[in-house]
């Protein structure tokens, strides 16, 4: 494998973590490697760079770097569309992106996880389910270490476990899962694929390759994602009412074997119900022991910042969402929950028409909103006949959302808007949000 680069021509387009970690597997296998980004890098990324030996240019894609380029693997966040891509089509010259650098660079089982939401929960917790099995396993891709860093020392019994975005599938050519699940499909990307079908087809890449005799996990009530399935493969489905895996008298089910009853799971929420019924479709293949399959639904809590689970503080049921910066994000977890809602949202003002969120809000009790949105999501709550408040910070908005609860209530951040109006980051701003909610169960103490 490593064979194949030696005295190939390689441009590596984008400078960021995965561009450099592509340029320094590549030149570990003798690939004459030029580094190409449109912006200046930053002084540590710059110096990583410089240590290598490459030739790099920045600040422009200039055309005549194709003079002298074999292969091309590019950032996936990179359109097609600028001249340099263009221009590199119209010669033939191969366009990969690091997934496919990846797979190329190891005999390791991968195991791809795409779709529009619950992708990162999804990887996470078959990460944790796998690692009771009698294989390595790692975890790639958008959640972890770079993919190319990790395949660069997979062995080959190990397992890979892959987060996969549609700009990553794009660039798929041979990328070949053992397992793979597409989750879910709803419009996002549109500014870089141009339609949904676009979008959507870029996702169902993950199974191109894949055979009869490989594990494919689909949402089978989701109709835009069923219709990605080639015919030649046979699906595992999961859904809460109906699938392979799905929810019978309050018991996770797979193929009629219960599994761990709903009210044991750490994970919150509908959705992520979801979120489990297809990750145990996806380690059925692999042989995981049942006691650490329960072990892992009864502790594994979710990510960071991503319907996390806090805990029980004062009797409520507090889960940490700041990861949800859009509509779509916040109906999927407000809709997740059977219990009242005390409500959290705002953030930076982009306009957005909120009135898309009304279908899932019929649990919310109360709506506490914040930041430059404060005043549309009071306005959206008073709406739907429900006591909303317009505060300045999550300061006001911590306490406020204890008193407006009672015991068992869930109270859910979940902003439906990026953090950048005070946080420079959404994890700065969950990390916040959780510190308060600490701080409040504290003072009681």
């Amino acid at each position: 494998m490593k064979a194949q680069w030696k005295g190939k021509r390689v441009l590596v387009l984008g400078a960021a973590r995965s561009g450099i970690a592509a340029a320094t597997y590549l030149s570990g296998v003798d690939a004459v490697v030029t580094m190409n980004a449109g912006t200046e890098p930053s002084s540590e990324e710059r110096t990583k760079i410089e240590q290598l030996g490459i030739k790099s240019v920045f600040g422009d894609h200039p055309l005549d770097l194709l003079d002298d380029t074999d292969v091309i693997v590019k950032n996936p966040g990179i359109p097609y569309h600028i001249p340099l891509l263009q221009a590199a089509m119209e010669r033939d010259i191969p366009i990969y992106t690091e997934v496919e650098l990846a797979y190329m660079a190891t005999d390791a089982s991968f195991v791809g996880i795409t779709g529009s939401n619950g992708k990162t929960t999804t990887t996470t917790l078959v990460h944790e389910l796998l690692q009771g099995g009698d294989r390595p396993v790692h975890v790639a891709g958008n959640i972890g270490f770079p993919a190319i860093e990790v395949a660069g020392r997979a062995m080959p019994d190990d397992i890979i476990v892959i987060e996969l975005s549609s700009f990553q599938l794009m660039g798929v050519e041979t990328f070949h899962p053992k397992a793979a699940a597409l989750l879910n499909l709803s419009e996002a990307h549109l500014d870089y694929h141009g339609d949904f079908d676009s979008y959507a087809d870029a996702k169902a890449n993950l199974f191109r390759n894949m055979t009869p005799s490989d594990r494919v996990v689909v949402k089978g009530a989701d109709l835009e994602v069923m219709k990605r399935v080639p015919d030649t493969l046979q699906a595992s489905t999961f859904g809460y009412d109906a699938g392979d895996a799905y929810v019978q008298d309050g018991w996770i089910t797979v193929h009629g074997d219960k599994v761990l009853p709903v009210a044991d799971l750490a994970l919150g929420g509908a959705h992520n119900v979801e979120n489990v019924l297809a990750a145990l479709l996806l380690i059925e293949p692999f042989n995981i022991p049942r006691d650490h399959i329960e072990h892992v639904l009864r502790t594994f809590g979710g990510v960071a910042h991503r319907t996390e689970n806090v805990g029980h503080v004062l009797g409520r049921r507090v889960y940490n969402d700041s990861k949800a910066t859009n509509n779509v994000a916040t109906e999927a977890a407000l809709a997740g929950f059977d219990s009242p809602i005390v409500w959290l949202c705002g953030g930076l003002e982009r306009g957005a028409d909120l009135s898309s969120l009304v279908p899932a809000m019929s649990r919310v009790k109360a709506v506490i909103a914040y930041g430059e949105t404060a005043e549309r999501f009071k306005t959206l709550g008073e709406s739907q006949g429900l006591p909303a408040f317009a505060v300045e910070t999550l300061e006001e908005a911590v306490p406020l959302a204890f008193e407006q609860s009672a015991e068992e209530d869930v109270i859910l951040l979940s902003p439906a808007c990026a953090s950048w109006d005070q946080y420079k980051t959404f994890e700065e701003r969950g990390t916040h949000f959780v510190d308060l909610v600490r701080s409040i169960e504290e003072a009681k103490r």
